[in-house]
This record gives C-alpha cells, sequence and structure tokens, in this order.
C-alpha cells in the first residue's frame, strides 16, 4: 500500500505521532514530579544532617578552644616561673602582646 503523506493519510500519520509525543511528555512529567518528591525529601534530611554534623563541630572546636586556652594560660605561668628575675618583665610583655593580637584576631573574625 502507498501512502501519500502529503494527503490524508499524512495528516492522520502527524497527528498519531503528536498523540504520542504528548503522552510521552505527560508520562515523563508524572515520573519526573515523583522523583523530584522523592530526591526532595531525601536533600531535606542530608540538609538536616549536615546542619547538625557542623554544629557538632562547632561545639567540640568550641570545647578544644578552652581546653587549649587553659593549657596555654599554665604553661605561660610555667614559663614565667622559670625564667630569671631580670627577664620575667621581658618575658611577661612578650605574652601579653601576643594574647592582645590574638584578641585582635577574634574581633576581626566575629
Amino acid at each position: 500500500m502507498d501512502l501519500d503523506y502529503t494527503g490524508p493519510q499524512g495528516g492522520l500519520l502527524a497527528l498519531a505521532f503528536a498523540a504520542g509525543c504528548v503522552a510521552c511528555f505527560a508520562f515523563c512529567a508524572l515520573i519526573g514530579k515523583f522523583l523530584w518528591g522523592v530526591l526532595e525529601k531525601a536533600k531535606d534530611n542530608e540538609i538536616a544532617c549536615l546542619k547538625a554534623s557542623a554544629e557538632e563541630d562547632r561545639q567540640h572546636c568550641r570545647e578544644m578552644e578552652e581546653r587549649l586556652n587553659a593549657r596555654i594560660a599554665s604553661l605561660e605561668g610555667a614559663l614565667l616561673m622559670g625564667v630569671p628575675g631580670h627577664l620575667r618583665a621581658q618575658v611577661q610583655a612578650a605574652l601579653s602582646e601576643q594574647r592582645y593580637e590574638i584578641d585582635q584576631i577574634k574581633r576581626g573574625d566575629e
């Protein structure tokens, strides 16, 4: 059988093709909506886990910073006790200057 693509059979063929495209688009949109819903829930759960993990890390860092500051203070005290009298004022001035610089850096970060 010979088809006349420019005649009535061509129009029917185009109509069938268009109907197939519309059905395919509708199916893809439905699957996409379903997948987007699943992925959105997974994404939200992952973001919540990451936020909780980041907060735990921040808390751990704050605790570590407090312990390290206490250790530095005790080591500075031991250093001052072991320094001869004529150098004690110079060492204390150097330690005070370092503390001041560290405080300035902390204030700049906040």
